[in-house]
């Protein structure tokens, strides 16, 4: 059942979005540039405070409590959650942005609500002069970027956005450089106290051992194969005589491999006596994996998913179901890291030509040959790429982008840990912060930074452009954090991303909140002890306005009581938060 809800309209409704927006400035603005400072927040799950100097995060930990202000501030944060989830950096560029942007309208539309202002200061002729103006400003961005060709350049990156020129952003820098745009970085907690970086080549997917008779490698606690035809199925594998088919009817080799879900105590029996009659039969079991998943390790392996789902039979497998490999390593179960799997058959590129017919030089047509080099892997990632760009739901998309790193052999995984809890929370949000930026700028390109690449923009602009102030905000910010004129070299670069869709974000929030005449939040239920609160508060007072009234108080303690009395409700903390 939903709850009683309030209503604010029209100038008021404005008065407290203006509120959630300065709330929201004020807090983020310190945390940009190379002196930004610090918001220490609290921290669920008693894991203690934690210091941050992220736009994003110091927006997430707060909650105003005014009912009015909470619901502008939600919809003020959802805009930097955006820019986070899309670049992963440039959230406290896209809060000044929208904060600036607004507060020079608010007058004019403040004007306009009030019957003085003229029709060109009306919310929705602002909307879409705002608008229309972003995007020759992303038009500008795009124009102003430049490729990432070298690592020495994404290094820079790298240092930008962690603060500092360091092994950390170093190390960063050069995985994201080798795994690519195609490839995926995995930041965790680590254990051991430090930093610690894997760089994996290999397709990599979950899989168990079935039983430790099959590790022939105990020394390193793995099972590994080489150089093996592969059967993969979404079946269990429960019957001897499925195998014994399998054997002697599809894969006739004295060795081969069985990618399945699960298998039976009689198979794995059968599995392992086979070995006296000289046939090694290897499982790897994928419980956790979907059919999708199933089909990209096919087609990394050149085979073909015998699927359940599509009314396939193990009994009537052909031979041109099987795939290839070079070598799988498949840890044991304790250690719960992935198997890596090298050298599938699905891998290996093929040249093709295609005629095409064009005008030559003359104005003739003629056929020209083209070259292509490609292979099923290669075919199944741009598959995979065009069906992210549709994706939207946050984990499946991950989940897509972990699936297109793995084929493209290329992943990266960066344990995060520190003596303390204290200490390693803050940097891994920090390094994550540092592989969405290479990440970003991989994909993008980069633009220069502190602020420059908006500045040079705004500066061809005419005083007066609806977005110049605000597009001058990031850079002028930054030289207040660093307390006067800061030097901005060419090594401070940005990804364009990370500017493109902090002006994008920025822009698009602030046309709606402008034309946005009714504020509805749901009415705040009363907590437990809040009455009781107001009755001893109410009381307090009686008590104070008797004792005056009989001249039971000095001038002094009258003063002092006043003041201890107002202290909390002036503050401008609830200033802010008050109706």
């Amino acid at each position: 059942m939903s709850r009683p809800t309030l209503l604010a309209t029209g100038k008021t409704a404005l008065d407290y979005i203006k509120k959630a927006v300065d709330i929201a400035n004020e807090t983020v603005k310190v945390t940009l540039g190379p002196d930004a400072n610090l918001t220490l927040m609290y921290r669920t799950f008693n894991r203690g405070p934690r210091l941050v100097d992220d736009g994003f995060w110091t927006l997430e930990a707060q909650t105003p409590k005014n009912p009015f202000v909470r619901l502008a501030f939600e919809t003020f944060k959802e805009t930097v959650a955006k820019t986070n989830k899309k670049v992963g950096d440039g959230t406290s560029t896209t809060c000044l942005i929208a904060a600036k942007l607004f507060n020079e309208l608010y007058i004019k539309i403040s004007e306009s609500l009030s019957g003085f202002g003229n029709s060109s200061s009306s919310g929705i002729k602002l909307k879409k002069q705002i608008l229309q103006e972003a995007d020759k400003v992303k038009e500008q961005i795009r124009a102003a970027s430049k490729e990432v060709k070298d690592l020495e350049t994404l290094d820079k990156v790298a240092a930008i956005s962690l603060g500092d020129t360091n092994d950390i952003s170093k190390a960063v820098a050069k995985m994201a450089f080798e795994v690519g745009v195609d490839g995926f970085i995995d930041v965790v907690e680590g254990y051991k106290g430090e930093l610690e970086y894997e760089l994996a080549k290999g397709m990599r997917f979950p899989a168990k051992v079935v039983d430790k008779a099959f590790v022939n490698k105990p020394e390193r606690y793995e099972m590994v194969i080489e150089d093996s035809p592969v059967l993969i199925t979404n079946y269990k594998i429960d019957d001897p005589n499925v195998l014994r088919y399998l054997t002697e009817q599809v894969f006739q080799e004295i060795k081969y491999t069985i990618l399945a879900p699960d298998f039976s105590k009689q198979a794995i029996v059968a599995m392992a006596l086979s070995t006296k009659n000289g046939i090694f039969i290897q499982p790897v079991k994928v419980p956790s994996l979907r059919t999708e998943v199933l089909e990209d390790i096919a087609t990394f392996c050149g085979a073909t998913v015998v699927d359940k789902n599509k009314g396939h039979k193990l009994q009537t497998t052909k031979k041109d179901a099987l795939g290839y490999f070079e070598k799988l390593t498949v840890k044991d179960a304790e250690t719960k890291e992935d198997a890596i799997l090298l050298g599938g058959k699905g891998t290996k590129s093929q040249s093709y030509t295609t005629i095409e017919r064009k005008r030559n030089a003359k104005g003739e047509d003629e056929d020209f040959a083209n070259q292509y080099e490609s292979s099923p892997i290669k075919e199944r990632i741009k598959t995979l790429r065009s069906q992210l760009v549709e994706t939207q739901d946050d984990g499946f998309k991950r989940l897509m982008e972990k699936r297109i790193a793995s084929m493209a052999s290329a992943g990266g995984i960066i344990r995060v840990g520190a003596p303390t809890d204290a200490e390693s929370l803050p940097l891994k949000l920090k390094v994550e912060d540092v592989v969405f930026a290479c990440k970003a700028a991989l994909k993008s390109g980069y633009v220069k930074g502190g602020g420059l690449c908006l500045k040079e923009i705004a500066d061809q602009m005419e005083d007066g452009h609806v977005l110049k102030n605000a597009l001058l905000q990031p850079y002028k910010q930054i030289q207040e954090n660093a307390g006067g004129e800061l030097e901005i070299g060419e090594d401070v670069i940005d990804p364009t991303d990370a500017v493109y869709y902090a002006v994008e974000h920025a822009t698009s929030v602030v046309a709606n909140l402008i034309t946005t005449k009714n504020l509805i939040p749901e009415a705040d239920e009363i907590e437990n002890g809040e009455g009781e609160l107001e009755l001893a508060k109410a009381a307090r007072e009686l008590l104070f306005a008797w004792r005056k009234q009989h001249g039971l108080i000095s001038e002094g303690e009258q003063q002092a009581i006043s003041d201890g009395m107002m202290g909390k409700t002036e503050s401008e903390y609830d200033y802010l938060n008050r109706d």
